[in-house]
């Protein structure tokens, strides 16, 4: 395949998408600072702050990836040729992946420049496991049921019993590491959630 139709490719997957994952993403970050404060965190409290709040940023960059998709009358318009609709899903994937760590980053900095103190490297790389974790789940559920609203209701229902659960857990990547199950949990998830993405009546 050209670079001219990749980039065409690329480009336009990118127009079809950012108005539902990474504008609500942004909002999100915004609102952070107003509901948990981002000033003068030490570790403990600035890991908090990045696996309560920040993680959140997954679920929109991943969830609503192939709500168009999910329509009979606008499959038609997006599914792009010459490539597979699957590797085309999966360059989605890619580019909200790439978006979200920037995001993360982003903010990371923000929170350095407010005060908060802690090691921004290894934080960056557990926050943006927590993103795919929660954009993960909600993905695959949208695949599976091929409703972008059920993608959006599991994963918050995945976050609340996963914030809900006492001591460790290895879907706390922030706090606790990122753990090897955690990663086989979302390879796999990525995996299925491209195995049922491509409609059925396609």
């Amino acid at each position: 395949m050209r670079t001219e139709n990749f980039l065409t490719v690329l480009g336009a997957n990118v127009r079809m998408n950012y108005k539902n994952t990474l504008i609500p993403s942004i909002l999100l970050l915004l609102v952070i600072p107003l509901l948990y404060g981002t000033a003068d965190l030490d570790c403990i409290k600035s890991a908090d702050c990045l696996e309560r709040m920040v993680a959140l940023v997954g679920i929109p960059m991943f969830t609503s990836l192939f709500y168009r998709e999910q329509s009979h009358d606008l499959y038609g318009m997006v599914a792009l040729r010459p490539l597979s609709f699957r590797v085309v899903a999966a360059l989605r994937i890619g580019i909200s992946m790439a978006g979200t760590f920037a995001l993360v980053m982003v903010f990371e900095i923000y929170m350095r420049t407010c005060g908060s103190i802690f090691p921004m490297g290894v934080y960056a790389v557990r926050t943006f496991a927590a993103c795919m974790v929660l954009g993960f789940a909600g993905l695959l559920c949208s695949s599976v049921v091929k409703s972008t609203i059920a993608g959006y209701l599991g994963a918050f229902c995945f976050y609340f019993v996963v914030q809900a659960g006492t001591g460790d857990s290895m879907f706390k990547p922030v706090t606790t590491g990122i753990h090897p199950l955690l990663v086989l949990f979302i390879c796999s998830a990525g995996a299925a959630g491209l195995l049922f993405c491509k409609p059925s009546y396609h």
